[in-house]
């Protein structure tokens, strides 16, 4: 016997764009550890130590990181290869809890981000086979006119959605003018994933 399959796709601009980030297919995998409040973004008090330097004198620290990005391509349905390529976003602030609205809102500059911080964009990991290492991010001020392309380099890297869980990132930022400095590490928050499929 044979089964017709009929799939609605339905795709949503990103956050930066005027839309919203659209949930990755296996968002119903609950999240375990710091984000098992799913209307939430946690992260641990030290799960970031990085900084910005503005104006060559002042400079202001973050302490929590939260991260997600979008999975590149896929199948409709879940996913069975939990793997990259991903684009990367990781948000630095003061917070531990972040509220679904204000992780979007901090999700790039100019959203009404309630909050002082740092937003970071890698194009793609693990577009040349290799999620650890180097990677070029692009930082931005959530409060500041300040921005820098700078270097993310991933020390340990789990991917969202595995067996294991939510997924799990870790690393250093730097800048060649040392503007923005520091090291992160947290799972992978469900509210900021998406896909694309």
């Amino acid at each position: 016997m044979r089964h017709l399959v009929l799939a609605l796709v339905l795709t949503a601009c990103s956050a930066d764009h005027g839309g919203s980030i659209t949930p990755h297919p296996d968002a119903a995998i609950a999240p375990t550890g710091p984000d098992a409040d799913q209307g939430f973004c946690d992260a641990p008090a030290n799960s970031a130590h990085v900084s910005i330097v503005l104006d060559t004198v002042t400079t202001i620290g973050f302490t929590s990181v939260h991260a997600g990005g979008v999975i590149a391509g896929g199948d409709i349905g879940p996913v069975t290869s939990y793997s990259t390529p991903m684009s990367l976003l990781l948000v630095f602030v003061d917070e531990t809890h972040l509220a679904q609205q204000t992780a979007i809102e901090c999700s790039a500059p100019n959203q009404g981000c309630p909050m002082d911080g740092i937003v970071g964009r890698v194009d793609c990991i693990g577009c040349n086979g290799n999620d650890f290492g180097p990677h070029p991010i692009m930082l931005q001020s959530l409060q500041h006119n300040a921005s820098a392309m700078g270097t993310v380099t991933i020390t340990d890297f789990i991917a969202p959605y595995s067996p294991t869980g939510i997924g799990h990132i870790a690393g250093s930022i730097s800048t060649p003018d040392a503007s923005f400095a520091g090291t992160f590490e947290n799972d992978f928050c469900a509210l900021l994933l998406g896909a694309t499929i």
